[in-house]
């Protein structure tokens, strides 16, 4: 069982496809991966999928994800 923190899926779907990307290519292009890195390179994987197939969904859960932390 993978267990993930909801609040930074949202914070990383909430950058945008373009610093998603621009992410997933600085973490890449770094020789060793610690656990922290392979972690962050993990979660931006997911933000791209969701950004990509699930674009209306992404949008509504940040929005909630907002509203409920003010």
């Amino acid at each position: 069982m993978i267990i993930r923190s909801v609040n930074r899926d949202a914070l990383a779907i909430s950058m945008g496809m373009e610093r998603v990307l621009s992410e997933i290519k600085f973490w890449e292009s770094k020789p060793k991966k610690v656990r922290s890195v392979k972690k962050r390179l993990e979660r931006l994987y997911q933000a791209r999928t969701s950004l990509t197939e699930n674009t209306k969904e992404s949008k509504s859960l940040v929005e909630q994800l907002r509203e409920i932390n003010k």
